[in-house]
């Protein structure tokens, strides 16, 4: 007998194909603008504004964001091994940066045409100044970028769904906020006014950034780097990743800055940090959970709280302190090899030993570098940034906290060098319940089994058994066994929906009194939908679905339609 597939089947592909966009996780695209220079003679150039721009597109591209760096780097720069990334990459001009916007422009309207949402992460680092008339801007390479091109070309031009704006520069309020001037007393003001202008008015904007009361911020030869770019940094790799969902909040970020930033005291001028979810959705991570790639695991066991993590050209890539008995993963950039060192001991491991764990440290030499490198040497990072201290913090700030998963107490335990959503059976088993084929009465239950991969894309298998008594004859059952291919697109959240196409072949009988009928070759398909939760090692799905089927009864085909619910477990 020939088949053909059934229309509604074809209908129900295509409509998971487009829905499959629909539901997929953002697009995350970022343009990251440094430049040490400045166009104020008073103002000396800073060192390490080029390698706080080149460290910022591998670690957002680590993390899976399409990343350009508009960077002219300095010789120091370019002797490392650093310079490789800032390749191809061009000097921050007002013509690059318009060229730049407009292609990420170009792009989101390309996502926005497939039914992709979009995040733009705009990273500054670089010198921040006042001109004559008291306005705050940012400096590029032979231009100025003020409140007014801050947004009128770089923010408003995207056509983003979230833009977030992270700024590493002297008197950044001025140019984020509202207006700008040298004095105190006006950058008091702009913090005030902060939510009510600029921001208030883009609600789908959030920002980021330091500044002291002198408008000043730190670079730091040590790290190699400004002080707050580090500590933001660290925090994305996973330092701040509170609840170990994989993704960091800004509610995690500035909770994460803030314990970082406390113990340092005796620095010139102490360091305010700036935070502001985007208004209309004020749980928008920045970043979601990472690629595959290295990542470090420091067991709840773990003996050493403070820990540094180096390449072998001695350029700083992480800073954490941990609460004890707090495990903490790290999304690393690629090395060859890494040094983890604590303030008394160390280890190097090579990137093909991460899965071995971490091995045993050895004793290490202190250097004192002088009172404000001592100052920062000892009090950064010298507060463990943990549950405790983040429900303190957002408890006295305007963030809406992060969801805890109940029992756990810090992130996710992990397999070190595994992916950081870490790794689940693909098994599920449950028990499903559908309307009777044939147009027969009532409804036929039994278990289902499945394999499927790991979000946000699935595929799998699915085999079910059900049985039914039918209700209008005695003595009647009827039987299905059925085995189909799945196909869909699920949230990589704790808690999110689904969408799932299934399509195969079924097995039909009807056992009764005086024999045995039946169809073995049953076509069947079906659209289901619905949520999964995730609870600490277990999952559950729940979902309802509607179908069509081709069965054979008496010498003739018949179409018919289907639906049901299904409940389903796996770890």
């Amino acid at each position: 007998m020939n088949r053909r597939c059934p229309g509604t089947l074809l209908a129900a592909l295509v409509l998971l194909a487009a829905s499959q966009v629909l539901a997929a996780p953002p697009v995350r695209r970022a343009l990251v603008i440094a430049h040490n220079a400045s166009d104020d003679p008073a103002l000396s150039p800073l060192r390490y504004a080029d390698d706080d721009g080149v460290m910022w597109t591998e670690l957002l591209r680590r993390l899976g964001v399409e990343t350009t760096l508009l960077v002219e780097p300095d010789e120091e720069t370019r002797r490392t091994g650093a310079a490789v990334l800032a390749t191809g990459a061009r000097p921050p001009t007002p013509e690059a940066v318009s060229q730049a916007v407009e292609s990420l422009r170009g792009a989101i309207q390309a996502d926005h045409a497939t039914g992709r949402r979009t995040d733009v992460l705009l990273v500054y680092v670089g010198h921040g100044n006042t001109d004559e008339a008291g306005r705050a801007y940012f400096t590029v390479k032979g231009g100025r970028l003020d409140r007014t091109a801050f947004y009128a070309q770089l923010v408003d031009p995207l056509g983003a769904d979230f833009v977030h704006v992270i700024v590493d520069a002297c008197r950044a309020s001025g140019v984020v906020g509202s207006r700008g001037q040298a004095d105190a007393a006006v950058l008091a003001e702009l913090r005030g006014t902060l939510e009510r202008e600029q921001l208030a008015a883009r609600p789908h904007v959030g920002a980021l950034f330091a500044e002291s009361d002198t408008g000043e911020t730190h670079e730091w030869s040590r790290l190699r780097a400004g002080v707050f770019s580090h500590v933001l940094r660290s925090g994305l790799m996973g330092g701040a990743d509170v609840n170990g969902d994989g993704a960091v909040e800004y509610s995690e970020l500035a909770g994460f800055v803030a314990a970082s930033l406390q113990g340092v005291k005796a620095l010139p001028a102490r360091l305010s940090v700036h935070a502001h979810a985007p208004a209309s959705e004020p749980r928008r991570p920045l970043v979601g959970a990472s690629p595959e790639g290295p990542s470090l695991l420091l067991p709840a066991e773990f003996e050493h709280a403070r820990i540094s993590v180096e390449d072998e050209e001695g350029r700083r890539l992480a800073d954490v302190r941990r609460a004890e008995g707090q495990p903490l993963a790290l999304r690393l950039p690629v090395r060859d090899a890494y040094w983890v060192r604590t303030p008394t001991a160390e280890a190097r491991i090579a990137l093909a030993q991460l899965g071995a764990g971490v091995p045993r440290l050895r004793p290490r030499e202190l250097q004192e570098r002088g009172p404000v490198e001592d100052a920062l040497r000892r009090g950064l990072f010298s507060v463990a940034f943990d549950r405790s201290f983040y429900e303190q913090y957002v408890s006295t700030s305007s963030f809406v906290p992060v969801d805890f998963v109940p029992g756990r107490v810090g992130p996710v335990r992990i397999p070190l060098g595994a992916p950081v959503l870490g790794s689940h059976s693909p098994w599920e088993v449950g028990a499903f319940a559908a309307r009777t084929p044939l147009g027969l009465g009532g409804f036929i239950t039994g278990p289902s089994f499945t394999l499927r991969t790991a979000a946000p894309y699935t595929l799998g298998v699915r085999a079910s058994y059900a049985l039914s008594l039918l209700p209008s004859v005695d003595g009647v059952t009827l039987h299905r066994f059925s085995v189909q291919g799945l196909a869909g697109i699920q949230s990589p959240e704790r808690v999110g929906p689904f969408l799932e196409a299934a399509a195969g072949w079924s097995l039909v009988g009807v056992k009764y009194r005086g024999g045995v009928q039946g169809d073995p070759t049953v076509l069947s398909g079906h659209l289901s939908g619905g949520m999964v939760a995730r609870m600490d090692s277990w999952r559950m799905r729940a979902g309802g679905f509607i179908g069509t089927e081709l069965i054979t009864a008496d010498g003739e085909d018949s179409w018919g339609t289907t639906w049901g619910v299904e409940l389903s477990f796996g770890r």
